[in-house]
């Protein structure tokens, strides 16, 4: 899946600016992503944005708000129907995908108003997380699942 090759590519970069280097296979992996999703000549971008149709959450201190991500890349993100951000302002994006739950650090680039709510682009910085969903048991069904149902 897309989010899962910019997770890998965004761990591999974060590794290397943390000074730990990359061994040959990464250094390879890395070429191969950036090959993928190589720009447009004379387009002024390092990465091609990928369309895509993903909800995802924005957390911001205590605010958690829900997204549309509609482009993906590794060096970031476009996303609709988002609270306002300011440029340069740091908040966190997750991507849920069934048993994964994939963070991301993100920086505000730019914002056009939609209606509503913004649309807005995002720089991804820093090494993501990625979180293994397990289940102990079975889920009941409560209060919390009410109030998501009814939203």
């Amino acid at each position: 899946m897309l989010v899962d090759a910019v997770f890998h590519y965004r761990t591999l970069i974060g590794k290397c600016e943390l000074g730990c280097g990359l061994d040959w296979d990464e250094i390879d992996q890395v070429s191969r992503i950036e090959h993928a999703f190589a720009a447009e000549r004379g387009d002024g971008r390092r990465f091609r944005r990928q369309a895509v149709e993903l909800a995802g959450t924005m957390c911001e201190e205590q605010i958690n708000d829900p997204i549309d991500i509609i482009e993906l890349s590794p060096g970031g993100l476009v996303c609709r129907r988002a609270p306002f951000v300011a440029r340069g302002e740091l908040v966190e994006i997750v991507i849920d995908d069934g048993d994964k739950s994939y963070r991301f650090a993100a920086r505000g680039v730019w914002l056009r108003d939609d209606g509503d709510d913004y649309e807005i682009g995002f720089q991804l910085v820093g090494m993501p997380v990625c979180l293994n969903k397990a289940r102990i048991s079975a889920h009941k069904f409560d209060v919390v699942d009410k109030i998501a149902s009814a939203a």
